[in-house]
């Protein structure tokens, strides 16, 4: 027998399935360059829109930048939960902060269209 919970549950399936299609068609190429042009922003209501999204995504995986020290250099890693201390770090490094924007961006964007 179905209870509410269970309706509750495939309704959040459903907002959650059409939500990231909607993410998938605003990611454009141009969304992109705004984002490469200006990281740190300000951006456009799209661009915004479209990273703000990037950032609610789901915990597990996401790759997000981590700091070796106060001021750099920057690694990319991820999320990886059960792992020690929840990250996998990777061989990527970056001397500059929004250089390490763009890889997230773009692997966030690339993570957002394999799903």
């Amino acid at each position: 027998m179905r209870t509410g919970a269970d309706r509750s549950a495939e309704l959040l399936e459903v907002f959650r399935l059409r939500s990231e299609e909607r993410l998938r068609k605003e990611c454009t190429h141009e969304v992109a360059a705004a984002h490469d042009a200006a990281p740190l922003g300000p951006h456009d209501d799209r661009t915004q829109r479209v990273l703000r999204a990037l950032r609610s995504l789901r915990v597990s995986g996401k790759h997000i930048i981590f700091s070796e020290g106060p001021d750099g250099p920057w690694r990319v890693s991820k999320i990886a939960l059960g792992m020690p201390g929840n990250l996998l770090l990777t061989e990527q490094s970056f001397g500059d902060y929004e250089d390490a924007m763009r890889y997230i961006f773009t692997a966030r964007a690339a993570t957002l269209q394999q799903n």
